[in-house]
């Protein structure tokens, strides 16, 4: 693994290795990332809107999908994650891990590669019906801004490793 922040997952949702830095970002060993159950560190309002993560990645084939959401960390910290989550050509997943400049009390956002893109497109077709300078108009000017920055990071996140298959 490199020097990011990532976590490896078997198909039976078992973590298999977590980097330095992952670890790191999460306040865990290794021995308490794996000791723990799926879900352990999801805060009440993600484990609400789990249903429609697995709903998004069942739908996507169970491809990438990237995202962002609130973990509670084991000494009762929250930390706003970004993530990126990669199938591997042996049936497991990667996910890469970035803490996000967003406010932990921010909705989770689950997004397949397409859904971003569509989302950016969308928010610009927004953006041309609003009148500018408004708080809208600011509003609409940070989400461009926010699936901008999601698709490049996918982008650049797919053509840094070899294709799995």
């Amino acid at each position: 693994m490199r020097g990011e922040a990532r976590i490896l997952v078997g198909a039976d949702a078992k973590i298999l290795e977590a980097s330095d830095p992952a670890l790191k970002l999460l306040g865990l060993t290794l021995e308490q990332l794996k000791g723990l159950p799926p879900g352990a560190l999801s805060v009440e309002q993600d484990q609400a809107d789990s249903e429609r993560f697995r709903e998004a990645w069942e739908e996507s084939g169970r491809g990438v999908i990237v995202g962002a959401g609130t973990v509670r960390r084991l000494d009762g910290t929250l930390l706003r994650l970004r993530y990126l989550i990669t199938p591997q050509a042996d049936g497991n997943y990667e996910f890469v891990l970035d803490s996000s400049p967003e406010s932990v009390t921010e909705a989770p956002r689950t997004y397949t590669v397409g859904n971003v893109l569509s989302a950016w497109r969308a928010a610009e077709r927004k953006l041309a019906t609003i009148a500018p300078q408004s708080s809208d108009w600011v509003a609409a000017q940070a989400e461009i801004k926010h699936f901008r920055d999601e698709y490049r990071r996918v982008v650049r996140e797919r053509s840094a490793r070899p294709d799995p298959g």
